[in-house]
């Protein structure tokens, strides 16, 4: 006697779901390791334990399994960002707030950041930066996905505050230059270079918490420096004139 469809079906899901999940990590490693020409998908199945035809049941091809790796890493990033996003789209929504107010949100928004590029405990935070950097070296379109989670969950909420400090329109020049220099204080935490620079084997939870603390220190100090508005004298497009 057969079993009815609804006793079967859903652990066959969580096991497909699986399954696709494991050849996604293992992909994104070796993407991150050797790069998209280098990493064979039959390298990528023997190390998920799958057949080969399975990459192109759940991902239709190798270049569809890569542009799924940088979604899934879009998806990650968005979990990790969101929370705080949403908070700070919901603040500015309600009106006025004070300048403390609006620094400690940039400084929350920054800290979720730094947790992101650097804590440990995320799963295949080495991996994910490892990724990023190589796909950004090269150039790929691939990456649109996940520059555009970036840009919806991060650069706009942060501009917004940016903005909001300095009097002027989120997509001002100058604003957005103010504000991808700020987040480039925990962008720069991606790279796997600068790590190796500062000489660490592990990233434990006391130096997240030290770089976090400096992160602080340097968007405050940044924060009183900004007054109103710019002059428009000394817009970018001014001095170029």
């Amino acid at each position: 006697m057969s079993l009815p469809t609804n006793r079967y079906r859903p652990g066959a899901r969580q096991r497909s779901e699986e399954t696709r999940r494991r050849i996604l990590e293992i992909a994104l490693a070796l993407f991150a390791a050797e790069g998209f020409d280098s990493a064979s998908t039959r390298a990528i199945a023997e190390q998920a334990g799958v057949n080969l035809p399975a990459i192109q049941y759940y991902f239709g091809s190798k270049d569809g399994l890569y542009r799924a790796a940088i979604a899934h890493i879009g998806e990650q990033a968005a979990q990790a960002i969101a929370p705080i996003a949403a908070r700070v789209r919901n603040a500015l929504d309600t009106g006025a707030l004070s300048r403390a107010q609006l620094i400690n949100l940039l400084c929350e928004m920054v800290d979720a950041l730094v947790t992101l590029f650097l804590d440990e405990n995320l799963p295949g935070r080495e991996s994910r930066s490892l990724f990023v950097s190589r796909v950004e070296v090269e150039h790929t379109a691939a990456l649109d996905p996940l520059n555009e989670v970036m840009r919806q969950q991060v650069l706009a909420p942060t501009g917004a505050l940016v903005g909001r400090l300095v009097g002027r329109p989120a997509e001002d020049e100058q604003v957005v230059l103010r504000t991808l220099m700020i987040l480039g204080q925990a962008k720069i935490f991606c790279s796997r270079s600068v790590i190796r620079a500062l000489g660490w084997d592990t990233v434990g939870e006391g130096r997240v918490d030290a770089v976090k603390a400096l992160v602080h220190q340097h968007t405050r100090a940044i924060c009183r420096s900004l007054g109103s508005a710019t002059p428009k004298s000394a817009t970018l497009g001014s001095a170029a004139r």
